[in-house]
């Protein structure tokens, strides 16, 4: 009977210590462009891009990275703009911190959402070009 409980014990510690974590993937919050800072501030770890499109003011992209045991964070950012006279030029990058994250799961597709309306709403949006960076590729969002 003892021999029974310590297996049921240690099957249910294995559960709560494996690298099964849920992250808010369907999240409807697509958080702001994080403007005028450098970019190797924040951590930029590796991560692929399946797909980038802007729809109505906020930008898509889907990601593919590996993991699994650890909440990954992605922040897009943008350096300071050069010469802020049209035409303007904006470049965006993803960042992306693993957060240490030793699994070797392959993360396929991870939907991300970012509001990008601020650069959108410029007076002279029919010269603003958007430019997505990744070590890469450069991905033109016009």
């Amino acid at each position: 009977m003892k021999k029974t409980i310590h297996i049921l014990l240690f099957v249910h510690l294995l559960y709560f210590c494996s690298c099964e974590k849920q992250t808010n993937i369907t999240s409807n919050q697509c958080p702001d462009l994080i403007q005028n800072v450098i970019t190797d501030d924040f951590p930029m770890d590796s991560y692929g891009v399946n797909k980038v499109e802007v729809i109505e003011e906020k930008l898509h992209v889907n990601v593919t990275y590996g993991g699994g045991c650890e909440d990954h964070e992605f922040k897009l950012v943008m350096e300071p703009v050069f010469c802020g006279t049209p035409p303007v030029y904006y470049y965006l990058q993803l960042s992306h911190d693993s957060n240490n994250d030793v699994c070797e799961a392959l993360i396929l597709e991870h939907n991300l959402c970012f509001n990008i309306s601020e650069l959108l709403s410029e007076n002279f949006s029919d010269e603003v070009f958007l430019f997505f960076q990744h070590p890469d590729s450069l991905y033109d969002l016009n």
